[in-house]
């Protein structure tokens, strides 16, 4: 059996919070940086891992803004009551892709690799099929039960109406 490293994370104040597996310790993640203006603008640093689950939780949905970016395929998670996108959710149909934001993991990582990408040369097709090859195929995504599913962009198939335990 594969070892999986647990790496939990969140927004700033604590109303996004996600716990990551991977098949890498921290140290060994991949990270890239991405050239669009957006990443840049807010330095965030990405990893995800094709073979990694993702359990993310949404405490406030109220305060959870989706923003969307370049092609409009993908949703940045950023929590308005503190400014911080923890997580990206590419939804494919039914499944869901994610990245996550190595940024905001609870224990700081030292990183001194991290890959700069540029992706203006992609259009969507390509776009969506490096996503199902690199980005976390595994997520689950807990919102409260008393939001609306289709105010987000995301399967109701991985849904949950009870929060799962992330301590």
């Amino acid at each position: 059996m594969e070892t999986r490293h647990k790496h939990d994370g969140r927004c700033h104040c604590g109303n996004v919070r996600y716990r990551y597996y991977s098949s890498q310790p921290a140290a060994q993640l991949s990270m890239r940086a991405c050239s669009c203006s957006y990443c840049r603008k807010t330095g965030a640093r990405y990893s995800a891992d094709p073979c990694g689950i993702l359990v993310a939780e949404v405490g406030d949905c109220d305060a959870i803004h989706l923003y969307r970016f370049g092609t409009q395929t993908a949703d940045f998670y950023v929590c308005s009551k503190c400014g911080i996108a923890p997580f990206v959710i590419w939804p494919d149909g039914a499944d869901l892709y994610a990245l996550v934001n190595v940024n905001t993991f609870d224990v700081p990582l030292e990183v001194s690799a991290c890959r700069n990408v540029c992706y203006a040369h992609e259009d969507v097709a390509g776009r969506c099929a490096r996503r199902r090859r690199q980005w976390i195929g595994n997520v689950t995504l807990t919102l409260p039960g008393h939001r609306r599913v289709d105010d987000f962009a995301v399967s109701s198939a991985v849904l949950r109406e009870q929060p799962v335990a992330l301590g």
